[in-house]
């Protein structure tokens, strides 16, 4: 069967331009062309990508960048012939956007590529079996062929504006001499009399003249009242068209933003947004430049008295509300592109970039406005966000801190169209807490940064601020499992539009779920994520309930006491600090063979015991330990002629496992240890071994023998079963 691109090529005009349509700055047209093979190939099976699945972003990933990799493969193979060299700079310059418009968003790119070839699909399938049902478009094209049309009919009334005013000024001249004409007709009428013959010529030629004026005069305002009405249906429908993208496209970024200080991959392009934004400054801007100009023509001829009053206000009124619109736009598109981290320690450097989207289109940067940076308190922020957008607002009244280095001049970067300042060198000199209420702790109070900037666009002034995501700020490292517990939770469960920074207090065990799934795979770099029978041993440790059923607990909610206030029964840490602490270790110590799928991690000593009884001697797992927060056990069963028993190894923690990885701790007991659970021979964590490759290099590198630690558990046939025994380095 033929390729997709073959039957794509052999398309009517009409749909081909359809195709031509699908693609865009976001994936050109000219990729799909030079690279049709590779990607039908690569794209033929659609990776699902979700959420909470870090497997199929992570291979949407892969896929994106393999697609930038062949570009710049196929770019290199053209020789530099002078018939051949447009087309190769073209590769290149392609490549070049791509990998900057698709930088940390390669996810975005694979489902871009994928979105254009379902459309392309669709058109030729639609030819195909000789229907003409338009396909259904995606929203990027239907935002984009909006913003087109749009384009057009603010161009048509461009043309309408531009032909009211050549009539205007065709009757003002008219006017003029009629003017004249009146005036000698009086005149000769004073002297010679109403019944004179060249009084009487004189007033026929005058009152002939007066009733073409009056007919072009009535045209005029016909014309006028049509322009009118032109433009308030496209004000109305610009309007449809940004609050679909500020309001709901915009704030799908965002929260997808919040949710990646969790882990979440980002999907949704910022520079979709950018283009559609760019083009509705256009528009906005031409529009209102263009009732401004209908204004200063009903200045210079007014409307009959009768119909003057009501003209004037639809004008005015429209002129308000096209105004709202750009002030909308541009306080709208100031925003964070990265974000400063929301864990924020004093006297420590950071980073964050802001953006306008539509600086570029307006040429916000031609005055290099300055960006300030300040951090203000959670009452702050919910001041600034009440105070009437209309008034006028002191950016001095509006700071808990000091910042360092937080000045910074917006710039234009040609490449990308881009209007942006990013801020290399921050760092929190010093914070103003407010009282604490109760039993709340300074890890539980949230700030945020600010970003301020004033500017001016033709007579428009325009005072432009906005809000980090919420920042905990601690001045000692042993506070930051708390702080990012106050983080974890904001991210995950706060609502759009919510009063800075307000939380529910519970929320349900499968949102919780999700939200320790997203943490976890992300922190720990890993495909794998939790189980459903992960799940449920966290389910009974944060419910403080061994014994929950299966069933019960997913309807259950989790409050934030539970979650990181309270300690667990008969110890004193809380689930966070364990999750917390037990996430880190694997992160740093056990990242592969977690992967692998060789660490069972979250199971219950008891259970431990249950599942190693039923195997051989020898069979091993790995858990994390109940008692020692940020600790990894091995539980192992052993089998001798009278008897089987379940022993456990102390846990080993970071700074253990710094000394010797998981993988050389299993060898040095390969005595007690044969296969781990179920049935997977030990010698599958030979590649995770550190000690043959440190010994090569230790020997070679200074010529000693070398030596290392070793892992040793005491002679144990005496003791009893299920005991801890402690590592002997």
């Amino acid at each position: 069967m033929s390729s997709l691109w073959d039957r794509t090529q052999k398309l009517p005009k009409d749909l081909f331009k359809q195709v031509e349509q699908v693609y865009g700055d976001h994936f050109p047209l000219e990729v799909r062309f030079q690279l049709a093979m590779w990607i039908e190939e690569s794209f033929s099976h659609p990776v699902q990508v979700k959420h909470e699945d870090i497997d199929s972003q992570n291979h949407a990933a892969q896929l994106g960048q393999q697609l930038l990799v062949q570009l710049d493969a196929k770019a290199d193979s053209i020789p530099s012939d002078p018939d051949k060299f447009l087309t190769k700079q073209k590769l290149n310059e392609i490549s070049m956007s791509l990998k900057t418009r698709y930088n940390g968003n390669l996810v975005g790119l694979y489902m871009k590529v994928r979105q254009c070839l379902e459309q392309e699909l669709a058109i030729v399938t639609q030819f195909q079996m000789g229907t003409n049902n338009p396909v259904e478009q995606s929203l990027d094209q239907q935002i984009r062929q909006k913003l087109s049309l749009l384009k057009q009919r603010v161009a048509e009334t461009g043309v309408e504006l531009e032909r009211c005013k050549h009539d205007q000024e065709a009757v003002t001249m008219e006017i003029y001499s009629f003017k004249e004409n009146d005036a000698k007709y009086e005149q000769l009428k004073l002297q010679n009399g109403e019944a004179h013959a060249d009084v009487k010529k004189w007033k026929v030629s005058r009152d002939k003249m007066e009733l073409g004026i009056k007919q072009k005069f009535n045209n005029l305002l016909s014309q006028r009242a049509a322009l009118v009405r032109a433009l308030v249906a496209n004000f109305h429908e610009v309007k449809e068209v940004q609050a679909q993208v500020l309001d709901k496209e915009l704030i799908n970024w965002k929260r997808e933003q919040q949710l990646h200080g969790n882990g979440l991959q980002m999907t949704l392009s910022l520079e979709s947004l950018q283009e559609w934004c760019e083009g509705l400054a256009n528009i906005i801007w031409t529009m209102r430049q263009q009732i401004k100009q209908l204004e200063i023509l009903k200045s210079q001829i007014a409307d009959p008295v009768s119909d003057s009053a009501s003209a004037t206000n639809v004008l005015s009124e429209l002129l308000s509300g096209i105004t709202d619109l750009l002030s909308n736009l541009v306080t709208g598109t100031f925003i964070i592109e990265k974000q400063p981290p929301q864990v924020m320690k004093t006297n420590t450097r950071f980073t964050a970039t802001v953006r306008l989207l539509v600086g570029g289109q307006l040429n916000v940067h031609m005055a290099s406005p300055s960006v300030s940076v300040s951090i203000i308190s959670e009452n702050q922020a919910n001041q600034l966000l009440k105070t009437p957008a209309q008034s006028t607002k002191r950016r001095e009244d509006y700071s808990s801190g000091e910042i360092l280095n937080g000045q910074g001049n917006m710039e234009f970067h040609a490449a990308t169209r881009q209007v942006s300042v990013n801020f290399r060198n921050l760092q929190l000199k010093r914070i103003k807490r407010t009282e604490k209420k109760g039993t709340e702790s300074v890890m539980e109070e949230k700030f945020s940064v600010l970003f301020w900037t004033e500017f001016q666009i033709g007579e428009l002034k325009f005072q432009v601020w906005t809000l980090s995501l919420p920042v905990v700020v601690i001045v000692h490292g042993n506070q930051e499992p708390q702080a990012l517990a106050t983080i974890t939770w904001d991210n995950a469960f706060a609502e759009w539009g919510r009063p800075p920074f307000r939380v529910p207090d519970k929320v349900s065990w499968a949102k919780m779920a999700s939200a320790l799934n997203m943490k976890w795979t992300s922190a720990c770099g890993t495909n794998r994520s939790l189980t459903e029978e992960n799940l449920y041993y966290l389910a009974c440790k944060v419910f403080r309930n061994p014994n929950l059923h299966i069933d019960d607990f997913k309807n259950l909610v989790v409050s934030w006491g539970q979650f990181c206030r309270e300690p667990l029964p008969d110890r004193n840490f809380t689930f966070w600090e364990w999750f917390y602490r037990v996430m880190n270790l694997t992160a740093t110590h056990m990242r592969g063979p977690w992967s692998e799928g060789y660490i069972m991690g979250f199971v219950s000593k008891n259970r431990a015991e249950e599942l190693l009884m039923a195997m051989e001697g020898g069979t091993f797992l790995l858990r994390f330990s109940d008692s020692e927060p940020g600790g990894v056990t091995i539980a192992y069963v052993r089998q001798d002629a009278h008897q089987k028993n379940v022993f456990m190894v102390a846990p080993f923690s970071s700074k253990d496992l710094l000394q010797r990885s998981i993988a050389d701790v299993i060898f040095d007991l390969q005595e007690y240890l044969t296969f781990l659970f179920p049935n997977t021979p030990k010698d599958a964590f030979k590649k995770f071994s550190t000690s043959v490759a440190q010994n090569e290099r230790a020997q070679t590198a200074t010529g000693y023998v070398p030596h290392s630690l070793k892992t040793h558990v005491p002679e144990i046939l005496e003791r009893a079963p299920s005991q801890q025994y402690f590592m002997e380095l």
